[in-house]
């Protein structure tokens, strides 16, 4: 498996390349008046509006900082309805790929009812890596949120 790593704070995180469109700069966002701090904005990507959450906010509440690191992953998100969407990740410190075999990762032994999201855990010589469970990042209040049933609908 091969992961693009970023960071949250100190700490480390993974996302399976495999579930990765494209790694795209941090640009200006349309921001989203009342929408939750973890929203960071929606931008035109390719024609279509897509939606981007702020990884840091979410993992740490402190939205990302604008470094020359930061940038925003696209990735497919499948709706409730099984329609596909695109979903802009943003996150800092997205500077390179970390390969593992399955084997290598461990099943964390802590788990939060608010954060299915968080998946196993590798350790490296620097320390640990989270992997981030894409499928399982948006809570369903935050899914109507970015893809509200008028867009499933069209």
């Amino acid at each position: 498996m091969l992961m693009l790593q970023f960071q949250a704070g100190s700490e480390r995180y993974g996302l399976d390349i495999a579930k990765v469109i494209e790694v795209a700069p941090l640009i200006n966002l349309r921001k989203i008046p009342h929408a939750a701090p973890e929203v960071a904005g929606i931008f035109n990507y390719r024609g279509t509006l897509a939606p981007v959450v702020d990884l840091t906010y979410l993992l740490i509440c402190e939205p990302s900082r604008p470094r020359m690191s930061t940038r925003i992953i696209l990735v497919p998100y499948e709706g409730d309805d099984g329609c596909p969407h695109i979903l802009g990740l943003q996150a800092e410190s997205v500077t390179q790929t970390v390969r593992c075999r399955p084997a290598d990762l461990q099943a964390p032994v802590v788990t939060v009812s608010g954060a299915p999201y968080l998946g196993d855990i590798l350790f490296d010589d620097r320390g640990s890596i989270q992997v981030i469970e894409i499928d399982r990042l948006l809570t369903r209040e935050l899914l109507f949120t970015l893809f509200p049933p008028e867009v499933f609908s069209a």
